[in-house]
């Protein structure tokens, strides 16, 4: 009998957490680590993924315990995040490496096409609001040098797209 069942949910990378979901599993837990991008049928990168693909499986886990968590690492953890603000049945959210907005498409959609920059995810066919990603970063020469992601700050180009974008 399981103590509880958790969504677990990779970043771009696209692996599939499986070590993790073991990991989960050998201490009581229904772990289901779920491939949502790059897969036969399914968009090649991140770009307006329905939230509502993950339902099935979070119906699956709620049927098998109550106790319904998601685990997700950067863009899984910002998947996670959108998911535990819609789905009341979600009681724990374990975000690694998350982002307080929603961000741009990694890589390209079922379109085939990965600019122009459009949102993530979508909910009910409507994109959610994104923060797009600076294509052409400044570096700060006076500074000593520092390797930030992309993702590490909201791009000069879109302050106003900060507030509505966040997750």
């Amino acid at each position: 009998e399981p103590r509880s069942a958790i969504l677990v949910l990779s970043g771009s990378s696209g692996r599939v957490e499986a070590d993790r979901a073991r990991l989960l599993a050998q201490h009581g837990a229904l772990a289901l680590a779920l491939q949502w991008f790059g897969g036969e049928g399914q968009p090649p990168g991140i770009c307006e993924i329905a939230l509502e693909v993950f339902l099935p499986q979070l119906d699956l886990l709620h049927n098998a315990h109550p106790h319904l968590a998601v685990l997700g690492t950067s863009k899984g953890a910002e998947a996670a995040l959108l998911l535990a603000a819609r789905d009341a049945r979600i009681a724990v959210t374990v975000a690694l490496s998350p982002t307080s907005v929603v961000w741009a498409n990694v890589g390209a959609g079922s379109d085939g096409s990965d600019h122009p920059y459009r949102s993530s995810w979508t909910w009910h066919d409507t994109p959610l609001d994104f923060v797009p990603s600076d294509p052409a970063p400044t570096p700060d020469v006076s500074a000593p040098p520092a390797y930030p992601t992309r993702h590490d700050q909201p791009p000069p180009t879109a302050p106003t797209r900060v507030r509505p974008a966040r997750a």
